[in-house]
């Protein structure tokens, strides 16, 4: 986690000295892609659901050449029977690439899901946007790698 938090700092890629509002929108971002993964546990699930927006909408390819669409209620269902059958279930996010414009932002990264013995590599891309309550994943667009 702290090496994440480390490569994380150093991949901003829109940092603006405009002051505190831009320093909190910059921070509260760090935070919340940070929660992606430290959220994503057996205990935490419930908590891990509200860092997206009820419209949340996740696409990812298909070994077919098909793209699968879900939205938040499938998506959410979907970890929790793997978190259900798994011992040990988790993503670690690498090369991670964050890009704020105002109260909109994308997170580039490559990622690493398990589940017990078996493990994926591959990449990821979320889009985010600051409400009232705070940041909000709006989407997922996912893939693994061939």
């Amino acid at each position: 986690m702290r090496s994440f938090l480390y490569s994380l700092g150093f991949a901003w890629a829109a940092v603006s000295p405009l002051g505190a509002q831009v320093s909190s929108l910059d921070s509260s971002l760090h935070r919340h892609v940070a929660d992606y993964t430290r959220l994503y546990t057996r205990d935490s699930l419930p908590k891990w659901r509200e860092l997206f927006l009820p419209t949340f909408t996740s696409a990812s390819t298909r070994a077919d050449s098909g793209v699968s669409v879900r939205r938040l209620d499938e998506f959410y269902a979907a970890q929790e029977r793997g978190f259900a059958t798994a011992t040990r279930m988790g993503e670690r996010l690498e090369n991670v690439r964050i890009e704020r414009r105002g109260r909109m932002a994308t997170v580039w990264a490559d990622f690493v899901y398990w589940s017990d013995d078996d493990g994926r590599r591959g990449r990821l891309v979320l889009t985010a946007i600051f409400q009232r309550e705070g940041w909000r994943f709006h989407s997922l667009m996912f893939s693994y790698y061939d």
